[in-house]
């Protein structure tokens, strides 16, 4: 994935805020939200990472596994980590090759497939930028709550204005009651514009070497404050609705599968509303045993979807075609069956809000459902960071050397399809406020509302469905029988 550019701004402040612009139980078993996860080692594949016993490995079974699956894993030098009752899935630590082939001849399992690492998210300091002062004075005090308009920065958040966030505030219930649970890299709850907005007691990191949520990139809280915030620097989609932080992904940006198919399981079970995912990687489905690992995701998604979760995912930032990708290579999450897969939009010196941003992967059939604002950059060293889109950033965030977060209440520039996903997740949250709670069905209702309240910026092979209005998105009827066909994944 293309880099993401994070510039800052470092401003005047007032006392309190300080504005630097710049994841013999058979139950699924996961780490407590209080204590660390079990000990993970991932294979990094191609070629990477841990061997032997370290590896982890991600078994698909047929039917119910036999009473004696435990002690068989034993019987070849591994051990049971985590069961995914819910997909048909166990996970194991310690085997070798040896045991792994041992394991996979079993009747009751389809494959043994050693977990992958992959890079999700860019690393995100390389092009970071020092911009010009803000003064910070009249910022509001506390929070502003359904009605976001007076956020400091709002005048510049040009993103909320083109997808008519104001009009939802005011015309709907704006996200309350909903739970948008953020599978990233953690989430600063301390943060005056998050604080109080994040469920702890549904939140948790399934990453070993960080064991609680906090965000110590900068990347999962910026998701987190463009859907839910307290509106005193900036102003979010769904002013009213709940946060959870699910850490799948660590410091750096990396993560396993099994974590992050722990974290939609997890989002699930938790009675998430709507899952985002600002996360992606481009997989060649040749490589040894990405394959079932694909076939495991999207198990998971499945069965999120099925128990009523919107998942919203970003669609990617290599620029690509996807509809034209070969048979082999997969863009993952976006290209799973039954997501919302977002692409990004992005003005050039504030000109041509809806035009497709540089880096936004495309593709209406296979590729996105719909574009929504993710910013961008004109000139790398010269364009105005007003074209970029804003968020919070994490106090304990340490891979951005020259900005300084640690006050609580400092922000980010930066552009990616990460900061498009958020938009369309915390619209999700918004027009489910507005309908009635439905026993089955409600993820086609909403997301038919979304795609069909989408604003017709492009050709649809393109855009997808189109530029996410989420006023015009609220007032759909939210009828099953509306068209769902650009709901991405139909490799």
């Amino acid at each position: 994935m293309r880099r993401k550019r994070w510039p800052a701004v470092s401003s005047l402040c007032t006392a309190f805020l300080f504005f630097a612009a710049a994841c013999t139980d058979r139950e699924t078993t996961a780490p407590s939200r209080t204590t660390a996860p079990p000990a993970l080692q991932a294979a990094r594949a191609p070629g990477g990472g841990g061997g032997g016993n370290e590896r982890r490995h991600v078994v698909t079974l047929i039917g119910t596994e036999g009473s004696d699956f435990d002690a068989a894993v034993a019987g070849v030098g591994g051990t049971v980590d985590r069961r995914h009752t819910d997909i048909g899935v166990v996970t194991v630590r310690g085997l070798t090759a040896a045991g792994a082939e041992a394991l996979a001849a079993r009747p009751d399992v389809a494959s043994v497939d050693a977990d992958i690492t992959l890079q999700w998210i860019p690393q995100p300091g390389q092009l970071f930028r020092q911009a010009t002062a803000i003064d910070a004075q009249a910022a509001p005090p506390s929070a502003l709550g359904t009605d976001q308009s007076r956020a400091f920065f709002f005048a510049i958040q040009w993103n909320m204005q083109v997808i008519q966030a104001p009009a939802a505030w005011v015309a709907t219930p704006a996200g309350g009651g909903r739970l948008v649970c953020v599978l990233d890299t953690g989430v600063d709850p301390g943060h005056v514009d998050l604080a109080g907005r994040v469920a702890l007691d549904k939140s948790i990191s399934f990453v070993e070497a960080e064991p609680d949520i906090q965000d110590l990139n900068a990347h999962g809280t910026f998701v987190s404050s463009l859907i839910s915030s307290n509106g005193r620097g900036m102003a979010s989609v769904a002013s009213d609705a709940r946060l959870c932080a699910i850490k799948v992904l660590a410091q750096d940006g990396s993560g396993t599968f099994d974590d992050v198919i722990s974290g939609i399981l997890f989002a699930a079970d938790e009675g998430a509303d709507v899952i985002n995912m600002s996360l992606g990687a481009r997989i060649d489905l040749r490589q040894k045993g990405a394959r079932g690992l694909v076939h495991v995701l999207q198990m998971a998604v499945d069965v999120a979807t099925r128990k009523g979760v919107v998942v919203v995912v970003a669609a990617g930032n290599e620029a690509v075609n996807l509809d034209k990708d070969p048979g082999f290579m997969l863009e993952i999450p976006a290209q799973l069956d039954g997501v919302i897969s977002v692409g990004a939009t992005g003005p050039i010196n504030q000109q041509n809000f809806d035009a497709l941003a540089s880096y936004s992967n495309f593709g209406g059939r296979s590729g996105i459902a719909l574009v929504a604002p993710g910013g961008d950059f004109g000139d790398l060293f010269n364009e105005p960071v007003i074209d970029l889109v804003l968020g919070a950033c994490s106090r304990t965030q340490t891979v951005l050397p020259t900005a300084d977060c640690t006050s609580g209440g400092s922000f980010l520039f930066g552009d990616g399809t990460s900061f498009a996903s958020p938009h369309v997740a915390g619209a999700a949250a918004v027009v489910e406020s507005q309908l009635d709670a439905a026993p089955s069905g409600q993820v086609e209702r909403v997301t038919a509302c979304i795609l069909a309240g989408a604003d017709d910026v492009g050709p649809e092979r393109i855009f997808g469905a189109g530029r996410l209005n989420v006023a015009t998105g609220a007032a759909c009827p939210g009828s099953a029988g509306h068209n769902n066909a650009r709901v991405a994944g139909r490799k």
